[in-house]
């Protein structure tokens, strides 16, 4: 068997793991299968980008990342942002405009998002979303290198949610982007 069908069993593996733990043990997990999931892709995805050239890098972000009552449109682009600062889509921007190979790009949705990324092309995705969204997200997009992300939940799911804009800039360095 080659590398890549060992990797892909050990990625079905832990995702059944997450499932598992989540169905046998719902109230009790606090999202911790989820964050082992995460935490055992982000650390082979550093790996591999450690031996990669990166190229092109994708920032995907849900819809929800953005201020509820904002009357600008993003989802189609993000420049349509006027930095107000009450959400992070303007740290993110910034963060666009000072890398010259980063895109970022905004979901409405799964299917939207594997559009994009097919048509993109990137060699590193970092993505930002829910633990749903982000743990099926990276499975689906398997083998392509996905770092991920949790939202912050602040006023409830898919409203006002918040993203660490610090942990996007961390991985950027480890990727030695600059």
């Amino acid at each position: 068997m080659s590398k890549f069908y060992i990797l892909k069993i050990i990625y079905e593996l832990h995702y059944f793991r997450c499932l598992l733990e989540e169905l046998l043990f719902k109230n009790h997990t606090d999202n911790n299968s989820a964050k082992k999931f995460i935490k055992f892709n982000n650390k082979k995805v550093l790996n591999y980008i450690k031996k990669t050239q990166i190229n092109k890098i994708a920032i995907l972000l849900p819809h929800c990342i953005q201020k509820y009552d904002c009357n600008l449109k993003i989802t189609n682009n993000v420049e349509n942002c006027k930095k107000c600062g009450l959400c992070d889509i303007s740290e993110i921007v910034k963060i666009q405009d000072e890398f010259s190979n980063i895109n970022v790009k905004v979901a409405t949705g799964g299917t939207l998002a594997r559009m994009y990324l097919k048509e993109y092309r990137p060699n590193l995705v970092i993505a930002i979303a829910c633990k749903r969204d982000l743990t099926s997200g990276i499975r689906d997009s398997f083998p392509m290198p996905v770092y991920g992300l949790f939202n912050r939940i602040v006023e409830g799911p898919c409203k006002n949610t918040r993203v660490a804009v610090s942990e996007i800039r961390k991985v950027l360095r480890e990727v030695g982007t600059r």
